[in-house]
């Protein structure tokens, strides 16, 4: 269930290009967010377009990741952290830091936390496997 069967030649690269660029879309996107969040801050549909903007996040990055070769639920685990990562990280820089450009350090911190898993794909899609059977262990003799 946790496993990545990397493509090969071409398609290997296209879905590292996919995945790079779902990852600088998805922060650019959150400078829209924000903006958005700052200029609407009393409108209802403010919160639900982020939650939006979130959601496509997730889909781009987790489809990106199954290109690359990730199972269904190793994408969707490791892509659902790495919007939350990412998010995280893009909504600090742009508020609780004084950088003249929150958008370019999110990047970098983004590039950070978005390379292992290009880098070490089975071993990323292994750590969070181990995470979630330890986490959701059935007791002994349980039947799954």
């Amino acid at each position: 269930m946790w496993t990545v069967v990397e493509p090969a030649g071409t398609a290997r690269a296209g879905a590292m290009a996919a995945y790079v660029v779902a990852v600088a879309g998805f922060l650019w996107v959150q400078e829209v967010g924000l903006r958005l969040l700052r200029e609407e801050r009393r409108a209802w549909w403010a919160g639900s377009g982020r939650d939006l903007l979130n959601l496509a996040g997730l889909v781009a990055i987790a489809g990106a990741l199954r290109l690359l070769g990730f199972s269904g639920p190793a994408s969707l685990l490791v892509g659902g952290t790495l919007t939350l990562l990412l998010f995280g990280a893009s909504v600090f820089m742009a508020t609780q830091t004084d950088t003249a450009h929150p958008l370019a350090w999110a990047v970098v911190v983004g590039a950070a936390l978005a390379l292992p898993v290009l880098l070490f794909p089975a071993q990323v899609a292994g750590a969070f496997g181990a995470a979630a059977d330890a986490l959701f262990a059935l007791p002994p003799g349980a039947a799954r």
